[in-house]
């Protein structure tokens, strides 16, 4: 029997380099932004948008790990340190959204027609509601919602009951 693959525990060089390129910029520099043509220079012109994109991403990952910080892609630019946080959870929730109705959509197309035995409705029914209620917790109409109940209480979270509670008809 083949080994099982083990995570690999340490980062590679080139991963590293680009960290350290965003680490200068970001954090010894000051500065908000690096362009993708520096990062790729500094890997010996690999495509940072392409081939290396992998790369990029483990490089992002451990500077924001490492060092409390967020930043974003702009496309066709570069990597951009950012304060937005509210509009990266927004555009997540967005995608959500968007990602659960597409495959509720498609799923429902799909076994319209289909006899599908006991198990496998149950098991199609329980998804199709879970996703169903993950995109109506996203709506924005639902978030201002929560908005709302968060500034009433002046708390800067709810607890997940709570959340649930607010939901309840």
């Amino acid at each position: 029997m083949a080994e099982k693959r083990r995570p690999q525990s340490e980062m590679c060089a080139d991963s590293r380099i680009l960290m350290n390129v965003m680490k200068t910029h970001f954090i010894d520099g000051g500065q908000d932004f690096v362009s993708y043509g520096e990062l790729a220079a500094a890997i010996g012109g690999r495509n940072v948008q392409g081939a290396a994109r992998a790369l990029l991403r483990t490089a992002r990952k451990h500077i924001e790990q490492d060092y409390n910080i967020l930043t974003e892609a702009i496309a066709g630019k570069g990597i951009a340190r950012t304060g937005a946080y509210a509009g990266v959870l927004v555009g997540a929730t967005r995608h959500i959204g968007r990602t659960s109705r597409k495959a509720l959509r498609r799923v429902g197309r799909a076994i319209a027609d289909k006899e599908l035995s006991n198990d496998e409705r149950i098991a199609v029914g329980a998804h199709m509601s879970a996703l169903g209620a993950i995109g109506l917790f996203v709506k924005p109409s639902n978030v201002k919602k929560l908005e709302g109940k968060l500034a009433e209480l002046k708390v800067s979270e709810l607890p997940t009951a709570e959340t649930l509670r607010l939901f309840e008809k």
